[in-house]
C-alpha cells in the first residue's frame, strides 16, 4: 500500500513537470504538434519497454470494445489542451481545474460502475470533498483574474 501512495506522488509529481515542459515545447511547435511530439517520444518509451517485457502481463491485442482503445486519442487532446492553456493560464490554475473535472467525472463514472468498473455511489462525504476542491478552484480562478486586473 505504501508503494502505491508513492507511486502516485511521484506520478504527480512527473506529471506536473511534463506538463511544464509539453507547454513550452508546445509556445514554439503550437499546441497539437507539442502534444503529437510529446506522444511520439511517449510511444518510443513505451515500445522500448514493452519490448524489453516491463509491465507485460499477456502479448497480443486484448478482444475488448472499440471504445476502450479510445484512451490514445483522448490523451492527445488532454495534451493539447494543456499545452495550449498552460502558459496563458498557469499551471496551478491548469492542474486545478483538470483535476476538478477529473475527480467529478470520475465520480459520476463509478457512481453508475461505467465502463466495466465497480459502482461506488457518490455518498455525501464524497460529494461534499467534490465541493471543496470546486472551491479551491473557484479560488485559484479569483486569484488569478485579481492578479491580472492588478497588473
Amino acid at each position: 500500500m505504501v508503494w502505491m501512495l508513492l507511486l502516485t506522488v511521484v506520478n504527480g509529481l512527473c506529471e506536473a513537470s511534463s506538463r511544464l515542459a509539453n507547454a513550452v515545447l508546445s509556445m514554439t511547435t503550437g499546441a497539437l504538434l507539442g502534444s503529437g511530439i510529446n506522444h511520439l517520444v511517449g510511444s518510443l518509451t513505451a515500445s522500448v519497454l514493452v519490448a524489453f517485457g516491463v509491465g507485460v502481463t499477456a502479448w497480443g491485442v486484448p478482444n475488448l470494445a472499440w471504445f476502450y482503445f479510445t484512451g490514445g486519442c483522448m490523451g492527445v487532446l488532454v495534451v493539447a489542451a494543456n499545452n495550449y492553456a498552460v502558459p496563458r493560464i498557469g499551471a496551478v490554475l491548469c492542474s486545478m481545474l483538470l483535476v476538478a473535472a477529473q475527480l467529478i467525472g470520475s465520480a459520476i463514472l463509478d457512481h453508475y460502475g461505467a465502463l466495466g468498473g465497480v459502482a461506488v455511489p457518490l455518498s455525501p462525504l464524497r460529494l461534499l470533498g467534490l465541493t471543496l476542491l470546486l472551491g479551491g478552484a473557484l479560488l485559484t480562478l479569483q486569484g488569478r483574474q485579481k492578479q491580472q486586473a492588478d497588473a
